[in-house]
């Protein structure tokens, strides 16, 4: 918006540099963008907050330089001369069919009119505005628009079919050619005012050029109305108007301020135009009552850290404008003013009192540092721990959307998924919730390959979301790994990245947090491949899935490389997790070493074998690991042959030949009865 130095003149005395007149608006929170000095002005471009719209007007403006500097605010008259005593309306009906978008209508008719030229000091205020002159009516409605904040607008009344005007929504197919010589067409949400036979105005936008007033105009009509906020948004935007009218209802005017910006238009209008000036017709809501809050002295000063007086308080609320109704020691009710919207709560008056005070004047301090027992949240710990252990694997964290288009779902093989839609959704591309975070890690596992980067090792913290029902849906986090292209190593050298891969990374992610004895039992599931898909559990409870992505979805997807994913509950993993560190005393006895291997059938899986290993040999048998799986010449059709390294250890003595012979045979013996399982 911009601001004449010299018409802000007009209502408070000032006598200052127009650069520390800047300064001032700025720390009282109107941003001023820059000064442009003309001929004998000085124009400023502030920006106006949303949720202040009373400083869209130059009252507004000095009302808040006011209360700054403590100069007397000059407020214009409003009083009406000449305006008799005539009937309502003087025979010219008014209705409002829209009630909830127009809360107040005002009319006036003005008579005998001397259309022409507006005076050069009105045209200098217009001309600071970057706003062209049309005539002495026209441009009195404009000057009241900035002076006040209340857009108006004047018909040329013998225009007007049927002696009637009407606020209704437009039929379809009507059209309007506006002020600026453009015809447009309306539809049944944009509201007008109509008189008998069409529409004369889109309501808080724009006029019609069929009742413009011009220099043949004698009466007029002197609109200043109310119109809903959202229903002017909306218009504008969709007939691609902006106007300084549409701009401030679309920001709420003030309704009690409607009759004095009408009076204030009339009067000028009488003085510039003569015309003899009518009755108000006055339809609506006429009055809006401000809100009652008390502000506590001792929270004012807790929160600025400051020791402010009640009575400096107590003059910078009044000078805002604010009625202080009761005070006490450390009470104060004010009552706020109807247009300032934006006072709700008792923080809302303090940040008044810190505004006007000076922000400068709060003194910088150090908060004091409060020792915590617990420095970050359980959760958040355990996240940092995983996330560290992952990065230091080679891998990189990734964010993906939470919002999906349906498509991704489909590609994913999630399309039959319950999840929760997005019922206005601003794109196709974020329809629904996601269920899983597949579709998103693949989405970057193809961005990366498409940039010629393909050996990828991602993670992500993430949450999905499902619908449980019709009203319940279930929001869970949940940590996902995906894996693709080559896997490199000093010893290995270079090598196409497998299950084992994926396998071992979230097996030492969780160790970290005190998780052991994962379990990876085969699954089914169209998102993975057949032969290699597993349901992981943790203490008998699924908490995740792993495998290979199905070529189906890899296809969708346009990624051609094999891609090995995972996603766990973090929420369970949480439960189960431990984040003591604890000592554990270096051995002073050897361990002994066995290898084992078995000749067993396909379909036993190797976390049954290793479950009855661990169960048969006892105590002794600290640990075992399959080091070997090998299927072809010498094996048998249907069978596998897999190699363990079993190690055995006492914490107390050293183990004799006869103790690790004896628990050996004795799981080699149930491994036979159990699986049919023999030695290789």
């Amino acid at each position: 918006m911009r601001i004449s130095y010299n018409w802000l003149k007009d209502y408070i005395d000032l006598n200052m540099a127009p650069e520390r007149l800047a300064e001032l608006l700025t720390m009282a929170g109107i941003s001023t963008d820059a000064i442009h000095k003309t001929e004998d002005d000085h124009i400023f471009e502030i920006e106006v907050t949303s949720n202040r719209p009373d400083w869209l007007s130059y009252v507004g403006i000095a009302r808040e330089l006011a209360a700054i500097t403590g100069s007397k605010l000059k407020l214009p008259k409003t009083t009406v001369k000449g305006q008799g005593s005539r009937v309502r309306g003087q025979g010219l009906k008014v209705k409002v069919e829209e009630s909830g978008l127009c809360p107040r209508y005002t009319a006036r008719i003005i008579r005998n009119l001397k259309v022409g030229e507006s005076s050069e000091r009105l045209k200098k205020r217009l001309e600071a505005m970057n706003l062209r002159t049309v005539n002495n009516v026209v441009d009195i409605t404009n000057f009241c628009l900035f002076e006040t904040g209340e857009p108006m607008h004047a018909f040329d009344l013998d225009k007007i079919e049927g002696r009637e005007v009407v606020i209704r929504k437009a039929r379809k197919g009507e059209r309007i050619v506006t002020i600026d010589g453009i015809e447009r067409e309306l539809n049944d949400s944009v509201l007008v005012i109509a008189d008998h036979a069409r529409p004369i105005a889109i309501a808080g936008v724009m006029g019609g050029l069929n009742t413009e007033v011009t220099g043949s105009t004698k009466n007029i009509l002197l609109e200043a109305a109310s119109f809903d906020q959202i229903s002017v948004r909306r218009t504008a935007r969709a007939l691609g108007i902006s106007t300084e009218s549409s701009y401030r209802f679309e920001r709420k005017v003030d309704l009690n301020n409607i009759t004095n910006a009408s009076n204030r238009a009339a009067s000028l209008i009488r003085e510039s135009a003569s015309g003899e000036v009518g009755e108000l017709t006055d339809i609506g809501k006429r009055y809006t009552q401000g809100k009652t809050i008390t502000l506590r002295l001792s929270r004012l000063n807790s929160i600025l850290g400051l020791g402010i007086p009640a009575s400096t308080a107590k003059k910078i609320i009044n000078a805002l404008g604010l009625d202080i109704k009761k005070s006490s020691k450390d009470k104060i009710i004010v009552e706020t003013p109807p247009q300032r919207y934006d006072l709700n709560a008792e923080i809302d008056i303090i940040e008044e009192v810190a505004r006007i005070y000076g922000y400068g004047k709060i003194p910088s301090t150090i908060p004091a540092i409060v020792e915590q027992d617990e420095k970050m949240p359980f959760g958040m710990i355990a996240e940092k721990r995983i996330r560290e252990v992952l990065t230091g694997l080679g891998a990189d964290e990734i964010i993906t959307y939470s919002l999906l288009g349906r498509n991704v779902l489909k590609a994913a093989g999630m399309e039959h998924a319950q999840v929760p839609e997005i019922k206005n959704p601003l794109s196709s591309e974020q329809e629904v919730m996601r269920p899983s975070l597949m579709p998103g890690m693949l989405s970057a596992i193809l961005w990366n390959v498409n940039r010629k980067s393909k050996d990828l090792k991602l993670f992500e913290f993430g949450k999905i979301y499902i619908q449980e029902s019709e009203a319940k849906f279930s929001e869970k986090k949940y940590l996902s790994i995906g894996i693709a292209g080559e896997i490199s190593s000093w010893a290995e050298g270079s090598r196409k990245c497998g299950f084992f891969d994926l396998k071992g990374a979230i097996e030492i992610a969780l160790s970290e947090v005190g998780i052991s004895g994962l379990v990876f039992k085969e699954a089914r599931s169209e998102t993975y491949s057949h032969s290699c898909a597993a349901l992981i559990e943790l203490g008998g409870e699924a908490i995740g899935t792993a495998g290979e992505v199905a070529k189906r979805v890899l296809g969708n997807f346009d990624i051609k490389e094999a891609v090995y994913f995972c996603e766990v509950s973090l929420e369970t993993i949480l439960k189960h997790a431990n984040l003591k560190k604890r000592f554990k005393e270096l051995p002073k006895y050897p361990s002994v070493y066995r290898d084992m291997s078995l000749i067993v059938a396909k379909e036993v899986l190797n976390s049954e074998l290793v479950s009855l290993v661990r169960n048969t040999a006892g105590e002794i048998l600290r640990e075992i690991k399959l080091i070997d799986r090998y299927a072809g010449k010498q094996i048998p059709d249907g069978k596998v042959s897999l190699t363990y390294r079993l190690e055995y250890w006492d914490p107390s003595k050293t183990l004799e030949e006869k103790d690790v012979s004896s628990a050996h045979s004795k799981l080699i013996r149930a491994l036979e009865e159990k699986y049919g399982a023999r030695l290789r």
